[in-house]
């Protein structure tokens, strides 16, 4: 978890951060959470005014409440909020959002998409999460449920996610789904097996990418497959919203900048023909700051409509 002043132009101080230890129960994370907010307040100035607390966390999870609906990530967190919590350690208001939904957000305020009105952004990294923007407005669902594009099937038959939908994009694309099938694959020889130390339980996606490097022809396979697995994903929101930009970011992005252009042209062949030889991806620059500044950007926001 991590905290930080922000102003209205995304600007940061004091940040702080601190493990989730999930574990330990969501009432113990917000307590600790609170007490880093409290800390990034120590940097405001004497005339400085704030509007609110946003908060950016992993879902599913619905805005009005924050509470959670069986989040994959977060065992334990199901049907809970800490918001409550939250409003009495800082006496303020606070706001919670789904973090791919505010990290688009966030990319039409501070990103290289500024005043996009239809946008997604979709984060591939411990899990697979996607955010919409369509005609300005953020796009919850009934539920605020919406967005969940990990689960958009990319191979039938193939992984399963942890919450047991068959071949879908979170169960493998995302940095767990590769490392499983570095695992499953693992080699007796080779660069793979030198990175990992010889023992498959080393595998992460990070070496599965170094290794492909490497020449490794197992990693290579994996990195491979993995870009189908995406490219089918992203090329199926595109299909479906026909945004003015599509966004990616997370831990897994990373290993992707090595093979863009091979990423790229799998979303092209997987796009249907309106978008021509090219589609409107990027990769953001705002690195790990999306969902702070998203956060921010939501607090902003909603603080304008009391």
């Amino acid at each position: 978890m991590r905290a930080a002043l922000v102003d209205s132009q995304g600007r940061m101080t004091n940040r702080g951060s601190i493990d989730t230890l999930s574990e330990r129960g969501i009432e113990d994370a917000a307590k600790r959470l609170g007490k880093i907010l409290n800390e990034a307040l120590e940097t405001l100035p004497e005339n400085g005014e704030v509007v609110g607390v946003g908060v950016s966390t992993a879902g599913p999870i619905r805005p009005s409440s924050g509470v959670y609906n069986h989040p994959p990530n977060l065992t334990g967190w199901h049907n809970k909020t800490m918001k409550p919590t939250l409003s009495k350690i800082m006496g303020r208001n606070v706001w919670v959002g789904h973090d791919a939904t505010l990290a688009a957000l966030s990319e039409t305020r501070f990103g290289d998409h500024i005043g996009a009105e239809n946008i997604i952004y979709v984060t591939i990294s411990t899990g697979v999460g996607g955010g919409i923007i369509a005609n300005g407005d953020m796009v919850t669902g009934a539920t605020g449920g919406a967005g969940e594009v990990g689960h958009i099937a990319v191979r039938p038959g193939a992984y399963k996610c942890n919450v047991g939908c068959d071949g879908c994009f979170e169960g493998n694309a995302s940095g767990p789904a590769i490392a499983r099938m570095g695992r499953d694959k693992f080699p007796s020889s080779g660069p793979l097996y030198d990175l990992a130390s010889g023992n498959a339980n080393n595998v992460t996606s990070l070496i599965i990418f170094d290794a492909a490097e490497a020449g490794d022809p197992v990693a290579q396979e994996i990195v491979d497959t993995t870009i189908e697995n995406i490219a089918i994903g992203l090329g199926s929101l595109l299909n479906t919203f026909d945004p003015e930009a599509l966004v990616i970011g997370g831990g897994v992005v990373q290993g992707l900048q090595r093979h863009w252009q091979k990423l790229y042209d799998a979303v092209v062949e997987h796009s249907i023909p309106r978008y021509g030889d090219g589609v409107p991806l990027s990769a953001t620059r705002l690195g790990d700051d999306v969902s702070i500044l998203g956060a921010a950007q939501l607090a902003f926001r909603e603080s304008r409509r009391l």
